[in-house]
């Protein structure tokens, strides 16, 4: 059967369709405006300092570059008037929210007060657009952090205008498009998971080099833009043409393939094989993939160069070792690849910080990393496969024959390199990186 269109489909199909593109339209539209509500104080504040300039910090320069791009955006007075509008709202809402999670536990643990994280929280989002989400993952309670406050780089400046700017010319790469990547990678000989199957419109589409009928095998499905790992599920093979996934369902394989091609009606996803850790990583792993979240930048000589590296675990019963969905990280030392201690995301202010892995109890700080030199090697030479990308956060896998590419970020959150190694990026060789790219190009 040929693969649907948009004209072959039923009404009913047509309409989910809308509704799934309508969805993930209106999330990026709420992102968006959430960015601008956060960052509308440092817009305010910088714009009167200067233009950006190398001579500055970088921390600085970012801050600033931020601030003059604000206004510049189409109909950026205006936005910046419905920002300022919403700024007395939310934050009221954004404290009594993160407050109510964390205060209690951040009070016992560190002797600040209820009416301290409060007023800590305001002062933060005020003076440096960091909201309350970031003031607790960042831990700006603790008089040391917050000395450093102005040094943190914040999403909506990275995330937006300089990642914004230093993407390459539309169509000169499909990064975002895990398909793409994954065939990209295979002609570059860059290893990197491959994608098996892929389904569209409520049906499965061609690919090269797919299957057509679902292997006996361990799988993983993915949507196929994707990221945070949203909506992913592991289906392991348990034999006679039978799968099971983390919620004990059991489907056969034709079962599996008309469920993916329903859920594709929404949006795309796809099939790729599930991969084992590293056996030396077993022990600190629920059975999900464990990843490195390494950043490769452009230097000062037009090389990719590794900066900073994050190593995630996934804890519970989650299938998928993200920051963003509860997983822990740690700090990797580049040079050999020892991590550290290691917390969430900072949302579940009970998990802390720890030294062994909460389920199996097994140490990790102070372990190395299996095949790390290969992990930077891999990460280094993925990113010169890509010549227009200045910026990749790269996800690489340690199995048990080497290190193995998962996918690449062309927007890479600074999020969990700031939290897990405990301080500001914002003095940091990555700052250095991203000023003098901005720049260039600015």
């Amino acid at each position: 059967m040929p693969p649907n269109t948009e004209a072959s489909l039923s009404l009913s199909d047509r309409l989910t369709t809308l509704k799934g593109h309508a969805w993930k339209a209106l999330l990026r539209g709420g992102e968006a405006f959430a960015y601008l509500v956060a960052g509308l104080p440092m817009a305010l504040r910088r714009v009167f300092r200067g233009k950006p300039t190398l001579a500055l910090p970088p921390a600085e320069y970012l801050h600033r570059h931020y601030a003059w791009t604000y206004w510049q955006m189409p109909w950026g007075p205006l936005k910046a008037l419905a920002a300022a509008i919403a700024w007395p709202i939310a934050l009221p809402i954004a404290v009594f929210i993160f407050a109510r999670r964390n205060a209690s536990v951040i009070a016992a643990r560190s002797g600040v007060s209820l009416t301290a994280q409060i007023i800590g929280q305001v002062e933060m989002a005020a003076r440096y657009a960091i909201a309350p989400f970031w003031y607790y993952m960042f831990e700006l309670h603790l008089p040391e952090r917050k000395k450093r406050a102005q040094l943190y780089l914040t999403a909506h400046e990275t995330i937006g205008p300089a990642y914004s700017l230093l993407q390459p010319p539309e169509g000169a790469d499909g990064m975002d498009d895990k398909i793409w990547f994954a065939e990209h990678c295979h002609e570059q000989g860059v290893r990197a998971v491959p994608v098996l199957m892929h389904f569209s419109k409520g049906e499965r589409q061609p690919l090269k080099g797919g299957s057509n009928v679902l292997p006996d095998g361990d799988l993983f499905v993915k949507p196929r833009s994707g990221s945070g790992g949203h909506r992913m599920e592991r289906w392991d093979f348990i034999g006679e043409g039978r799968y099971r996934n983390a919620h004990a369902q059991v489907l056969t394989r034709e079962q599996l393939m008309e469920k993916l091609a329903r859920q594709s009606l929404k949006d795309d996803f796809l099939v790729q094989p599930r991969l084992a850790n590293h056996p030396a990583l077993d022990d600190i792993s629920n059975g999900a993939l464990a990843t490195v979240r390494l950043l490769t930048c452009r230097n000062e000589q037009g090389r990719a160069e590794a900066t900073n590296a994050a190593f995630r675990m996934a804890i519970g019963n989650s299938v998928v070792d993200n920051f963003h969905q509860g997983g822990l990280a740690t700090a990797v030392d580049m040079q050999t690849g020892v991590i550290g201690i290691a917390s969430d995301i900072g949302i579940r202010p009970d998990v802390g910080w720890r030294d062994t892995h909460p389920v199996s109890g097994a140490r990790f700080a102070g372990r190395a990393l299996p095949h790390w030199a290969d992990v930077v090697a891999l990460a280094v030479s993925a990113h010169e496969a890509f010549p227009q990308r200045v910026v990749v956060g790269w996800d690489v896998a340690m199995l048990a024959d080497g290190a193995m590419i998962i996918e690449g970020n062309g927007k890479p959150d600074l999020d969990i390199h700031q939290r897990a190694e405990r301080g500001p990026a914002g003095e940091s060789r990555i700052a250095h990186l991203l000023a003098f790219n901005v720049d260039a190009r600015a």
